[in-house]
This record gives C-alpha cells, sequence and structure tokens, in this order.
C-alpha cells in the first residue's frame, strides 16, 4: 500500500510539474493596436499599443495626435464656433484576473500627459456695449491614475477594450484669455473695471478653477485673462477597438 500510495505521489508530482513547464513554453507574445474613436470629439487621433510582458500582464502606450475639431453652436442669437485640438501620451502597466492574457477584467495604473488648446469669438459687455472678443483656452497637465476595465477577444484576433473605471489626479495649469478684437480705444479705469467682472463671472461656475485663478487685465492692450496653477481630479472611460497580431 505504501509503494502504491508513492507511485500516486510522483505520479501527481509529474503531471503537475509537466503541466507548468507546458504552460510556460505555450505563453506566446502579443501585441495589439488599438485605435479610441472618441479621442476625435477632442481634437484628436488617439492610437495605441498593447504588449504582453507575461501571460497575465502587459505594457500599455498611448498617443493622441492632434486633429482639429470644430463644434458651432447657435449661442445669443449667434453662430459660434468652437476649435479645439489636443496632444497626449500615456503609459499603463495592466494585470488581468482571469486566467489568460489580454482578456477579461484587468486593472492598471498609469501615467499621463494632456495638452489642450481650444478658441471660440464671443461677447463682453465693455463700457455698457457689447464687443468682440476670441477667447483662448490653454491647459496642459500630467497626472497618475488607476483604472478597471474588460478587454474582449473576437476569433483571438479582434480587441475591444472597455475601461469603464479611471480615476485620476493631475497637476494642471490652466490659462484663459480673452482678446478685443473690435475696433476701439485702449480701456480707461471704467472700462477696465468692466472687463474685470465679465471674466471673473464666466469663471466663477467652473468646479475647482473658478474660485481660485488669478485675473489679470491689461487695458492698454484690451486683454483679460485667468490663470490656475495646482491639482485637478479627473475620471477616465472609454472604449477602443483594434486588432492583435
Amino acid at each position: 500500500m505504501k509503494k502504491i500510495l508513492l507511485f500516486l505521489c510522483c505520479v501527481l508530482i509529474m503531471s503537475q510539474s509537466r503541466a507548468q513547464d507546458e504552460e510556460k513554453t505555450s505563453f506566446k507574445k502579443h501585441v495589439a493596436l488599438k485605435w479610441a474613436p472618441a479621442g476625435i470629439y477632442f481634437g484628436k487621433i488617439t492610437v495605441g499599443g498593447e504588449f504582453n510582458l507575461a501571460r497575465k500582464s502587459s505594457f500599455t502606450l498611448n498617443f493622441g495626435f492632434p486633429a482639429e475639431k470644430t463644434i458651432t453652436r447657435n449661442i445669443d442669437n449667434k453662430d459660434r464656433t468652437l476649435y479645439m485640438k489636443s496632444f497626449s501620451a500615456m503609459g499603463g502597466y495592466r494585470f488581468y484576473f482571469g486566467k489568460k492574457g489580454m482578456k477579461g477584467l484587468y486593472f492598471e495604473p498609469y501615467v499621463k500627459y494632456l495638452d489642450n488648446k481650444a478658441t471660440i469669438n464671443t461677447d463682453f459687455s465693455i463700457g455698457g456695449t457689447n464687443q468682440a472678443f476670441l477667447l483662448s483656452s490653454t491647459y496642459t497637465g500630467i497626472g497618475v491614475g488607476a483604472q478597471l476595465g474588460v478587454q474582449i477577444l473576437i476569433a483571438k484576433r479582434i480587441v475591444i477594450d472597455w475601461y469603464f473605471l479611471g480615476p485620476e489626479a493631475n497637476s494642471s495649469k490652466h490659462e484663459l484669455s480673452a482678446q478685443q478684437t473690435s475696433a476701439g480705444p485702449a480701456w480707461d479705469a471704467e472700462a477696465a473695471g468692466d472687463a474685470q467682472d465679465e471674466i471673473s463671472n464666466f469663471i466663477k461656475d467652473i468646479p475647482m478653477i473658478g474660485d481660485k485663478a488669478t485675473v489679470t487685465v491689461d487695458a492698454a492692450q484690451k486683454r483679460m485673462a485667468t490663470n490656475y496653477s495646482g491639482f485637478l481630479p479627473g475620471f477616465r472611460f472609454g472604449i477602443s477597438v483594434g486588432v492583435r497580431f
């Protein structure tokens, strides 16, 4: 009986060792190339890659290249067109919870950089008269975050990547400037006061920024601006599609 038990133990150990060896030898490295359609709405074309480092872990790298987006809306009975473009870069390390790599539920810490620029023509009331302005926004930020997502493989080739929960923290800089484009003399003290009130009221409802931004007015150049530098929270979610090789 002891010999039989010993024999069975040996067989079990050998079978487990063989299974582990087969698992190691059957591991294949893959690369997935992806595209995030929603990036177009934010003025960029977002493409990326995923490279599996081990069976259940991958390195991801994504870039958003500027592609100007225009959005036209009727505001105050005038058609206003917003011009926007962005550049972004992001790298992450992804761990899959399932038995297979590049498939199923995953957790991914990441670091990212974003540069966004936007312009639109608008009006502000200066000295009791509506004046035309070019409003410009510039944002830059670098941040860290972590996201949960699910990746689906169709026919072992087509990739659908859904990231649905991605809180992040960003160190950000934002400048909003308004340059008067209509003709007229330099602002006097009253007009400069109107300009400061107008830009302050414009940004006061912007979360996290409105009550912390610094407001400046250049009466000679007929220009007003706000500046903010500091922490901003963020949230990442979306879908990308691609092909695995």
